[in-house]
């Protein structure tokens, strides 16, 4: 069985649903051409792969998400060694022969954005279940694994009661997957079928996704197929009536129309002799309000993803200070939380020590670099008036210390202001 995982994961056989972008791999996804619904797995790539918003948004959390920094941290906030932790550190640098660790971030975090939820796969050799000895990481698409659960789960108390395992469908065979070789990360949005496992949120965004793929191809259908622009028809007329365009004048008439226009090579008003009469055959596109109805759907599938809308553009009135404020919103909102709950799901899958965990952290971003100076000035402000009422013998030392969230257990009793001035 492993050897028939393994020639799918590439280390007997070339893996044919591989494609290389930049320095990366990644499984592509099928490519349907429409969006018929958002419920199942077929409908969810549709939507990922043919609706550009929903494709934008889930790829920008997915950029966002990636640039974490993942340590080994005891309670203390300390790095921690030794075997399992360093073999931790192994994958974090390369977790498999074709990725980095960002790479496959990014694949795993699009995949439980489009399907809810995302599998990753822990090839470890045959024999051994230590964690430590885990050789590759892989996401495995979506739409070749199912959760074999066992029907039960309210009142069991180990994993092995719920979830029997993982199959996985490789060439029409039907492989079952050690629960234990399973990392299986779901998304916030809860499943209402089944608690255990994820529920997309494009399920409850098939209007909206729909619209926009139907106002886009109205708007191209407008551009390439609108057809005539109008009628340029005969007005000349006679004793007799009408006098119909002679052999040939149509043609004249067709290819001298064709010199008129708004590039810079044709011309744009038209002098004749002729009695021409217009009559246009052109539909006034606002009043299909298709850039309206596109921004309310992507403002509401931005909502489903807790994606800010000042970062996409559409914001009236965007400034860089308020950008700034969406940029840390969506990471103190969305970002953070989302990943701490990444790094607690691997802290278990590899069962490390109590007080030893994964740990993930975005200080080194440059929107939390000014929020960090910004806390260091606000700190400055308030000791300094700490200082001056502890000169003047309002608050004790004690006080002090737990006004600016200090342990105050330095200091015993009430320690006031000796007199001497402070520096």
């Amino acid at each position: 069985m492993l050897d028939r995982v393994k020639s799918f994961f590439g280390f007997s056989t070339p893996v044919k649903s591989v494609v290389k972008q930049g320095d990366g791999y990644f499984y592509a996804f099928g490519f349907p051409k429409t969006v018929q619904e958002t419920i199942t797995i077929q409908g969810q790539i549709a939507a990922y792969n043919v609706c550009a918003p929903v494709n934008g948004i889930i790829n920008r959390k997915a950029r966002a998400f990636s640039n974490a920094r993942w340590w080994v941290m005891d309670k203390d906030g300390k790095e921690v060694n030794g075997q399992v932790p360093n073999a931790i550190r192994a994958i974090l640098r390369k977790p498999n022969p074709l990725q980095s660790w960002n790479q496959l971030m990014i694949q795993a975090k699009v995949y439980e954005q489009v399907f809810g939820e995302a599998f990753l796969f822990a090839i470890t050799p045959e024999g051994f279940r230590d964690k430590s000895k885990v050789k590759a990481i892989w996401v495995i698409p979506n739409w070749m694994i199912n959760v074999k659960l066992t029907g039960k789960h309210l009142l069991q108390t180990d994993i092995k009661d719920i979830i029997e395992g993982y199959e996985l469908s490789v060439g029409g065979e039907r492989i079952l997957l050690d629960r234990d070789s399973i990392i299986h990360l779901r998304d916030a949005n809860q499943n209402n079928q089944d608690v255990l496992l994820g529920q997309s949120r494009l399920a409850s965004l098939q209007d909206p996704v729909s619209n926009i793929v139907a106002a886009y191809e109205a708007r191209n259908t407008l551009i390439t197929r609108k057809g005539a622009l109008g009628i340029l028809s005969n007005q000349t007329r006679d004793a007799a009536g009408s006098v119909p365009l002679k052999q040939g004048e149509k043609e004249e008439v067709q290819n001298d129309f064709q010199k008129y226009g708004l590039s810079k090579e044709q011309w744009q008003v038209i002098i004749t002799n002729s009695n021409l009469r217009w009559q246009s055959m052109t539909f006034p596109t606002k009043e299909l309000m298709l850039f309206e109805e596109i921004e309310d759907d992507v403002r509401q599938i931005a909502d489903n993803y807790d994606y800010p809308m000042y970062l996409l553009g559409f914001k009236a009135g965007s400034t860089f200070s308020n950008v700034g404020e969406a940029k840390k919103s969506l990471y103190q909102d969305t970002i953070i939380p989302e990943a701490e709950g990444w790094a607690d799901t691997l802290t278990s899958f590899f069962g490390l020590p109590e007080g030893v965990k994964i740990s993930i952290y975005y200080d080194h971003l440059d929107i939390f670099q000014q929020s960090e100076k910004d806390k260091a000035d606000a700190f400055k402000v308030k000791n300094e008036g700490f200082k001056v009422a502890y000169e003047l013998g309002i608050v004790t030392k004690e006080e002090w210390r737990v006004g600016i969230d200090y342990d105050p257990v330095k200091f015993n009793g009430n320690t006031f202001h000796d007199g001497q001035v402070q520096n």
